[in-house]
């Protein structure tokens, strides 16, 4: 299970211009209950801009790219 404490810490560590993609199961893991709530994309965007990160939804692949500014 991914919890936010251990994606911001995996976040930090990137080196700028890296993508991790958070999977719509792992957002769920992170951001309950995940997609398609609104709530949790907005945390998610909030959590993005907090880590120095552009957020991206991959909706055919079902998931989000967090990179690295």
């Amino acid at each position: 299970m991914l919890t936010r404490a251990v994606l911001k810490d995996y976040l930090a560590e990137m080196p700028r211009g890296h993508i991790f993609d958070l999977t719509y199961a792992l957002f769920a893991d992170a951001f309950p209950p995940g997609e398609p709530d609104p709530i949790a994309r907005a945390a998610l965007q909030a959590f993005a801009k907090e880590c120095n990160c552009d957020l991206r939804n991959n909706v055919l692949e079902g998931r989000y790219e967090l990179t690295r500014r």
